[in-house]
């Protein structure tokens, strides 16, 4: 069956429509690292960021309650535009640089908000960050987990990790069942205010 002329424009329009309409929907996921939305869908050819682009620095810690909250930024220190989506890994490491055991959660915990997974979009300099969270040692007695001497973090979507001198202690379960090593990380998102 031949459709007519007036018939395979029409198609034609409405498939262009519905292109237009799901590229607009995927803009809306698109974040800048100074949390403003794109004014346009040209943003979604941009490159994920590479390990070797970025800087990783923890912020200052903070505890309440038996748990330790720290945001974490990545800084874009390329000349090139790129962006993050979704979840950083970890790895804890003793003094010999031999790993600790991680047990690293997605999601949220008691001092890891809610956070919307968006792609954030770091222009030279732009920083997205990560909030990370840890029991600490309050509540369980006499027992004692490793402390780190360094961590490896590896950016979302990347498999080479950044790795930098940072001592945490975390804890997890219960005493008789205690887990250490267990630490919960939010998805990216463009810096806070």
């Amino acid at each position: 069956m031949e459709l007519s002329r007036r018939a395979r424009i029409g198609l034609a329009l409405v498939v262009a429509l519905l292109a237009a309409l799901a590229l607009g929907s995927l803009a809306a996921l698109v974040v800048n690292s100074n949390g403003s939305t794109p004014p346009s869908a040209s943003t979604l050819v941009i490159p994920r960021c590479l390990t070797a682009q970025l800087r990783v620095t923890p912020g200052t810690s903070e505890g309440a309650l038996g748990h330790i909250g720290v945001v974490v930024h990545f800084t874009n220190r390329s000349r090139s535009t790129c962006e993050l989506h979704g979840y950083p890994g970890m790895q804890m490491l003793d003094a010999a640089g031999k790993p600790i055991p991680t047990s690293v959660q997605r999601g949220i915990a008691y001092t890891v908000p809610n956070v919307p997974e968006r792609a954030v979009k770091l222009t030279p300099g732009g920083e997205a960050s990560f909030d990370l969270g840890y029991s600490d040692s309050t509540g369980y007695g006499d027992e004692k987990c490793p402390t780190s001497t360094r961590v490896e973090i590896t950016p979302p979507n990347d498999f080479k990790p950044l790795t930098i001198a940072w001592r945490i202690e975390p804890y997890g379960g219960d005493i008789p069942h205690l887990k250490c090593g267990e630490i919960t990380v939010s998805p990216v998102f463009a810096r806070r205010p």
